[in-house]
């Protein structure tokens, strides 16, 4: 009977140990977290403004101080009038942040801003404000919890399906597909000659009215998700968050790893 077990736990343990081996060939490596509290920092960036790299170097600084603080990136488009057009730039990026100027009530939109869960809006650069609003949003607890059942490549699109709980009603889904971190050598415009350093920057963005069970698709850049080099085979995430319409508050979040 001894021998009997002995066998068993040995088979045992060599079926764990292919099971993982088999797991690494197939690049299983993915994760899934739901955020319990957060802080969400939207920062509306150029490379055309010499005011913003400052801004872009704060914003990985201020992530890495806690796990539950997700930066994105979105490139606004009315720099790239100015000699050096920038090639993450969106024009819905900068009507975006046109809904944070008319909810701040600010005579006009600028860059850098950094918005921290559509409650605090500040100068980009400035730490100590940005640190000191983080800390506050961060002792909050979510009113709508997000958990993200599957995320799956479909051509050239994430097919996603996502389960919200809680205070849903009148607010707005959002989802980011966001390149981790890139680099680009800026040769016009007010940084003509730097080479530029970014976080998280939004690639695809989509907004839907939010529901209890959602399943969407949002395009994800063919050079993100088939590139197969060590570097940036894994540089994209998913973020998605909630949003209430009416004081923009974002009310929950959860993001997606490859």
């Amino acid at each position: 009977m001894k021998w009997i077990l002995i066998i068993f736990f040995l088979a045992l343990t060599v079926f764990e140990v292919d099971k993982k081996i088999n797991s690494a060939d197939r690049g299983v490596h993915s994760s899934k977290r739901s955020y319990q509290s957060f802080a969400i920092l939207e920062l509306f960036t150029s490379e055309g403004c010499s005011s913003c790299p400052s801004a872009d170097r704060l914003l990985p600084q201020l992530a890495a101080t806690d796990a539950s603080i997700i930066p994105l990136s979105f490139h606004v488009d009315y720099w790239d009038r100015y000699g050096w057009k920038d090639p993450f730039s969106n024009a819905s990026f900068t009507a975006r942040q046109g809904e944070y100027a008319k909810q701040f009530k600010l005579e006009s939109i600028y860059t850098p801003q950094l918005v921290i869960n559509g409650e605090y809006e500040l100068v980009g650069s400035n730490r100590k404000l940005a640190e000191t609003d983080i800390n506050k949003l961060l002792k909050e607890e979510a009113s709508v919890q997000l958990t993200i059942d599957d995320v799956k490549k479909e051509n050239d699109k994430l097919s996603v399906s996502c389960l919200l709980k809680g205070k849903f009603q009148n607010c707005d889904l959002l989802a980011a597909v966001v390149q981790k971190h890139a680099e680009v050598d800026v040769k016009a415009g007010e940084n003509h000659g730097v080479k530029l350093s970014h976080t998280n920057v939004v690639r695809s963005f989509l907004k839907l009215p939010a529901k209890e069970k959602m399943d969407f698709q949002i395009p994800v850049p063919g050079e993100l998700y088939n590139d197969k080099s060590s570097v940036n085979k894994q540089n994209w995430q998913l973020i998605i968050y909630t949003q209430r319409k009416d004081d923009l508050k974002i009310t929950g979040a959860a993001t997606f790893n490859p």
